[in-house]
């Protein structure tokens, strides 16, 4: 018997249905009927529309599934500590559930989400030293993600240890209580890419010096000199001062695809399916903005040589019956690696996977199913193509650090060098 029956589900706050598992495992979902009738209620998922009451597990597992940690060894340990199974996704969300993506909170019937009551920020202040501890137990135990308890019920997404954390506006960090959530990711640099903190700062910085729309970035060194990848949540936002969770969901979700999955060659979306979701965007210009921001971050992600780009790293923002491309997250050229085989991009563009093998004849291909003209597709890539080591150089060039300058001029020269052979610039 499941030891929940129910978990209440909420968005920013607003009760919008429950979760519900059967003694068999069967997981569903069912929009509360007074939501349901609001003019302006988001969709838990586009998987999952408001239009219809009750939704099956095919669509409810991948999205819950989407909200935990890809990392076994996290799952794991979250398992243990809750003692439910690390398959259960339904079970392991009644605990870490408070503080999600999204505007997500899930919850058990006994509780109701303080958000939905008067918001008053409430955080439990860390120390520089404290911040430091928290890094340090990350690195050391990078598969759990730590073993220290930070005020537990959140849960992040992907396979890279990380915490959430509350940034006030003053710089200082602490662990949210109540309705305060978290308001930036931080990744520390851990083996066996130890020098992958500077090369997510880069080559984030280098999309937006290209003009791609990017969460806001930067780089931390803990008291302990620990180095740190510091995202900050466009998922959550002040509105007349109050701290807000905007909704949003990876494509896998989206198209009720398991994390697993995640890679086109893995049986996971390719741009062909991303792009057919795009054009059901209720709103025009918001349809259009996306389909350009997602042609223009595929181009980069190709050139830049971001292997790592699949379908849960392409997310999309919902508010009522409005959906948008969000800002770009998770990128890092795989240049400045040694190579032991042809790199590939983790989608098809046109019929190629081999990042050396696609041309400007597979970014048009790609353009035409995202509604892009063929003059401007191709124009846009060349101006990408182009730019793209100018781009890294001038994120470069932000860093004031010298050992992490070094680090990012080492990145520069790694992709100035790629750029040149592939006929990009004159070098």
């Amino acid at each position: 018997m499941a030891r929940f029956p129910k978990l209440n589900v909420y968005l920013d706050g607003d009760f919008v249905g429950d979760l519900r598992q059967t003694d068999a495992g069967a997981t569903t979902f069912t929009y509360d009927d007074d939501y349901r009738r609001h003019p302006e209620a988001t969709p838990l998922s586009l998987s999952m529309p408001v239009s219809r009451a009750s939704h099956p597990p095919r669509a409810v597992v991948p999205f819950l599934q989407g909200l935990l940690p890809d990392s076994g060894g996290k799952l794991s340990e979250l398992s243990t500590a809750f003692h439910t199974s690390a398959l259960n996704p339904y079970g392991l969300l009644a605990f870490v559930g408070r503080d999600v993506a999204g505007a997500v909170q899930i919850l058990p019937p006994d509780e109701s989400a303080r958000d939905a009551g008067p918001r008053e920020e409430r955080v439990e202040a860390l120390s520089a030293d404290a911040v430091a501890d928290l890094i340090d137990d990350l690195i050391k135990n990078a598969d759990t993600w730590g073993t220290r308890d930070v005020a537990g019920r959140w849960s992040l997404p992907g396979a890279q240890p990380k915490v959430a954390l509350f940034r006030s506006i003053d710089g200082e960090w602490g662990i949210p209580l109540d309705a305060t959530p978290t308001t930036h990711i931080l990744k520390p640099a851990v083996p066996p890419f130890i020098e992958h903190d500077v090369n997510e700062y880069v080559t984030m910085h280098a999309a937006a010096h290209l003009g791609l729309d990017v969460a806001d970035a930067q780089l931390l060194t803990t008291t302990r000199g620990d180095r740190v990848f510091v995202s900050k949540r466009y998922d959550r936002e002040v509105v007349d001062g109050v701290w807000r969770r905007r909704h949003q969901e990876d494509f896998c979700q989206a198209l009720s695809v398991m994390p697993a999955q995640k890679y086109q060659s893995d049986g996971g979306p390719g741009f062909a399916r991303m792009a057919q979701l795009i054009d059901t965007f209720p709103n025009v210009e918001q349809r259009r903005r996306s389909q350009r921001r997602m042609f223009d971050a595929m181009v980069f992600n190709v050139s830049a040589a971001n292997t790592d780009a699949h379908a849960k790293n392409y997310s999309i923002l919902l508010d009522a019956e409005r959906a948008e491309l969000a800002p770009l997250y998770d990128l890092g050229t795989h240049l400045v690696y040694p190579a032991t085989r042809p790199l590939a991009s983790a989608m098809k563009v046109g019929d190629e996977y081999r990042l050396d093998g696609i041309g400007i004849r597979d970014f048009v291909a790609v353009g035409r199913k995202l509604r892009i003209p063929a003059d401007e597709a191709e124009a846009r890539a060349f101006e990408i193509r182009a730019g793209l080591a100018d781009a890294f150089a001038a994120a470069a060039q932000t860093i004031a650090s010298s050992t992490e300058r070094a680090i990012a001029d080492r990145i520069t020269s790694a992709v100035a060098a790629h750029a040149s052979k592939r006929g990009w610039i004159d070098r």
